[in-house]
This record gives structure tokens, C-alpha cells and sequence, in this order.
């Protein structure tokens, strides 16, 4: 961002000339009133979804599956087409480029939302979803950005049903009440707020590039296609059995109610995994009697914990010392028998891409994934010296670090440009039109 040009951009808000509203104080040459005068809303087309096909014959259908939050998904499991026309007179079910689009069913009801862009053209659009047009009073990118605040989050959460799934109706999107400045203000507001998401896209670019470039480099370094010019050992191949122990509470059913405590030994689940990293924000805790019912289990620094059941592909190392810890019927410990081996490593192994698709494939496909003990025993790798073990874990560390940077770095920008847009549309900061 180009900070000395946003000062240019952005005036102070004075003491005066302001009215208070709902929304706050905004400026008194604003409007705050309802979005129901400046838009044309049009709602989707009731399509017969047994005529929908996937081959790609007629026209993509933009359906509320397609909608998630200030994007348009289409993959090989989502996309539908329609090509039978029936002499219908769809015209007006075609989207336009720029068009806001907003899905009005599901759980994230007023969190999925997007622009269309020219790519996906021709787009039908479907019944429960919502295409918003302005008028020639109101700035499209400037309602966008309202569509992308909080502020909408926090009014669809008001109003959407509470029984069922949750939905809200096309007057409802009607009655979202904004702030309105002067049509050249809205449009100064819209270019700036677009300047940080064009850094944002940027920076989730950037990211997604890291993230694919390490993928592939894992997928070499593990497997032994590239190596470090120094290592010219033969690498061995084992299955995980021989290399650990593997604990669990197989055929215990849990613990009951009346075993949990607001402190005391710490229960690691599934959820306290996230991203491949051990996360106890949300802890839970058992009694120390049935903490002690099984020390096998008894979790210690250089554990790998597995996901057993549930959220399948799931894996942390312990890397420091919890006190007292144990793990809950979805999770396995597998503890190192050998000294030859890094556990870094084998937890690198089993967070790869091919592995995670060999832990899937173990699965049945029916009722809740599982992989069993035993499955997990039989898995073979074939891995390197204890060396160039450390070697790798090393250059994976490092570009965990840059990609843990980046993201800090993404949810920084995410909160700037939360924080300046909500100055910005409310008139608490002014932009300067002239």
C-alpha cells in the first residue's frame, strides 16, 4: 500500500457537520437510509435440478454452492449447466460482469457473496440467490463494500430465520440500511478500498504459489527425487510399525460427563489440531482418575498424535511438555523405538500430499472415516541417514516460518483494511473528492 497517497486521500473528521444515526455519527450531506431505492434486486430462476448437467452443455449455473466469501468457486464436483431451454425466456437471468451476487440459504447466510467476473460469463443464476444492480444514483463497487463489511454481517445475522436452515429473503436484503455520501465520494471510497484488496489478492496469490511450491518440494525431498549434493547414502524403507509404538484407546467408548473438569490433565482431540499444529485455545480436561487408568497413553515431548477417526489426516508432534496430557478415542501416539529416526521428519512424511491421499484411500466409504492401528502400522516410507533427515526438517522449518510470515502478514492487511473501511463508510474519515 502506498501510504503517503491514502494520507493524500483521507481527511480528518471534524467536531462538526455531523448527525447522529443508528449507524453512528455520519456526515450531515450523507444519506442513511435503506439500499431498497438504489438497487435493482433480482432473485434466481427455479430450475428443475434433474435437467442440470455436468458436461458442460448449455449455460454454467451460478448457484449458491458456487458463492463463498468475495469469490464464485466452480469445480468438478459444483459446476452444473443448463441447456435445456424450453423456450423459456431467460435473458434476464443472465449475469453481467461486476454483478453482486449473494447466496440466502446455509449456515454462512450473509458471508457468502461475490462480484462476477467477466471469466465465468454467460452465468445463469439460480433461485435462492441474489443479484444486485445500482442505479445510476449509487456506486457498484461502493455497495459491494458495504456487502463485504461487518456491518451486513451483523444485520443478516438480525434478521435470517432462526429455525431450519437459516435463509433471508429478498426484502431483507431490500431493508439493509447503509450511509450514503454524495456519488463522487462513493466512487473516491470504492477506489481506495480496491487498492487493498488488490494488495490482499496480492499477498493470498503470493501465498498460494509459496504453499504449491513447497508441496512439490516436500514431494521430492521425501521421496529422494532431489537431494542435498552431500548425501549419497542408500535410503532405507520401513513400515511405520517397525519405527514406532503405536498407543490408542481402542474399544473404550470415552469418558463420560461427570469425568471432565474445568482444570486439570488436558484430553487432545481431533479439534485441538489445526493446520498440523497442536492449538489449545479450547482445552479440555479430565480427572485425574481416569487420567491414570491408562499411563501407556499418557502423551510426552517427541510424540507424533494421529487422527484416527473423524477429521482423518490430522497430525501434530509434541513439541513441548504439556504436563498432564492424554489423548481421546479418535487419536493414536506413535512414539519412536529407534534413535535413527526424527520424528520432525516423519511428521513432515505424513503431512505431504501423497501421503494424506494413501491415509484417505485406507478409509471405508461408508458411515464415519476411520483408519485402524493397524492400517496405520502397515504404512511403508522409505527415508534417508539421520543427517539428511535433519537436513530436510531444517529447510522445511524455514519455509514454514516464511509461510507462517506471509499469512501474519495477510491477516494484518485483512484487519488494516477492515478497520480503515468501516472510517471509510460511515464518513468518520472523509476522502477528498477534488
Amino acid at each position: 500500500m502506498n501510504k503517503n497517497t491514502q494520507s493524500e486521500d483521507i481527511l480528518v473528521k471534524d467536531n462538526e457537520g455531523y448527525k447522529q444515526t443508528k449507524l453512528g455519527w455520519i456526515p450531515k450531506d450523507w444519506v442513511y437510509t435503506s439500499i431498497r431505492d438504489f438497487i435493482n434486486q433480482l432473485n434466481g430462476f427455479a430450475f428443475k435440478s434433474d435437467e442440470f448437467n455436468q458436461q458442460g452443455k448449455g449455460t454454467r449455473l451460478c448457484r449458491g454452492i458456487n458463492i463463498t466469501r468475495g469469490n464464485l468457486r466452480f469445480g468438478e464436483k459444483n459446476e452444473m449447466f443448463w441447456e435445456n431451454s424450453n423456450n423459456l425466456n431467460l435473458d434476464k437471468y443472465l449475469l453481467q460482469n461486476g454483478d453482486i451476487v449473494i447466496s440466502m440459504d446455509g449456515s454462512l447466510v450473509g458471508r457468502n457473496y461475490s462480484l462476477v467476473d467477466e471469466a465465468f460469463l454467460p452465468l445463469l443464476l439460480v433461485q435462492r440467490v441474489a443479484r444486485l444492480r445500482t442505479k445510476s444514483t449509487m456506486s457498484q463497487s461502493f455497495l459491494f463494500h458495504w456487502i463485504s463489511s461487518n456491518n451486513f454481517i451483523r444485520y443478516v445475522d438480525s434478521v435470517k430465520t432462526s429455525s431450519g436452515i437459516p435463509h433471508i429473503s429478498a426484502k431483507d436484503i431490500n431493508n439493509f440500511t447503509i450511509a450514503i455520501p454524495p456519488l463522487p465520494e462513493q466512487q473516491k471510497i470504492a477506489r481506495i478500498l480496491n487498492t487493498w484488496d488488490k494488495a490482499i489478492a496480492a499477498q493470498e496469490k503470493l501465498i498460494t504459489e509459496k504453499h504449491e511450491l513447497k508441496n512439490g518440494l516436500m514431494q521430492q525431498l521425501l521421496t529422494g527425487k532431489k537431494r542435498f549434493p552431500e548425501f549419497k547414502e542408500k535410503w532405507q524403507t520401513s513400515k511405520l510399525g517397525d519405527i514406532f509404538t503405536i498407543q490408542g484407546r481402542v474399544g473404550w467408548k470415552g469418558y463420560k460427563k461427570e469425568d471432565l473438569r474445568d482444570e486439570g490433565p488436558l484430553v487432545i482431540g481431533a479439534k485441538h489440531i489445526k493446520n498440523q499444529l497442536l492449538n489449545l485455545s479450547d482445552p479440555t480436561h479430565l480427572s485425574l482418575e481416569k487420567y491414570e487408568e491408562s499411563p501407556e497413553i499418557m502423551i510426552k515431548i517427541n510424540d507424533l498424535l494421529i487422527v484416527q477417526r473423524g477429521s482423518l489426516g490430522k497430525i501434530a508432534v509434541i513439541e513441548n511438555d504439556l504436563g498432564k496430557a492424554t489423548i481421546n478415542p479418535s487419536m493414536a501416539i506413535l512414539r519412536p523405538k529407534r534413535d535413527d529416526i526424527s520424528v520432525k521428519y516423519i511428521y513432515y512424511f505424513l503431512c505431504s500430499d501423497f501421503s494424506q491421499k494413501l491415509i484417505m484411500s485406507e478409509t471405508g466409504s461408508t458411515g464415519v472415516p476411520m483408519i485402524s492401528q493397524k492400517q496405520i502400522s502397515t504404512f511403508k516410507m522409505t527415508y534417508p541417514s539421520l543427517k539428511e533427515q535433519h537436513k530436510i526438517v531444517g529447510l522445511m522449518q524455514t519455509m514454514d516460518e516464511e509461510f507462517s510470515s506471509l499469512k501474519e502478514a495477510l491477516k494484518a492487511l485483512k484487519k488494516q483494511k477492515q478497520g480503515l473501511m468501516q472510517q471509510l463508510l460511515t464518513g468518520e474519515k472523509r476522502v477528498n473528492t477534488h
